[in-house]
């Protein structure tokens, strides 16, 4: 199990170093298509599909679904969020990365200061 874990890890870090380069050099097509790929690899799940489903189901979807435990849902915050950070006019993509968020604040028993962070941007954007 450890091994999985540290193994999606290690590539959540290289895809952030591809996005940060990307971002460098203002290409967000390219960005787009990383978080997609990502999100069909290793959480095995179409990124579009589920930003598509209704924001208040998206825990539901997931967990039921596709079988996610709090590691994938750690991974697709990520996810989400550097996918807000391209379009943070994005009202749908706003409420279900703060589902996600909120969700993990409910189930971890770590605290993230990164996260409460990113919670305070998004709440404060929906205002």
């Amino acid at each position: 199990r450890k091994d999985y874990i540290q193994r999606y890890f290690d590539e959540m870090a290289k895809m952030l170093a591809k996005v940060l380069f990307f971002k460098k050099n203002n290409e967000p097509d390219k960005i787009q298509e990383i978080l997609n790929d990502f999100a069909n690899d290793f959480l095995k799940i179409n990124l579009k599909t589920i930003l598509e489903s209704p924001e208040e189901k998206l825990i539901d979807t997931l967990n039921t679904e596709h079988d996610f435990d709090l590691t994938k849902f750690k991974l697709l915050e990520e996810l989400l969020f550097q996918k807000f950070l391209l379009t943070p006019n994005d009202v749908s993509l706003r409420n279900s990365t703060l589902e996600v968020i909120n969700y993990i604040i409910k189930n971890d028993s770590d605290f993230s200061v990164e996260r409460h962070q990113r919670l305070q941007v998004l709440s404060k954007l929906s205002n």
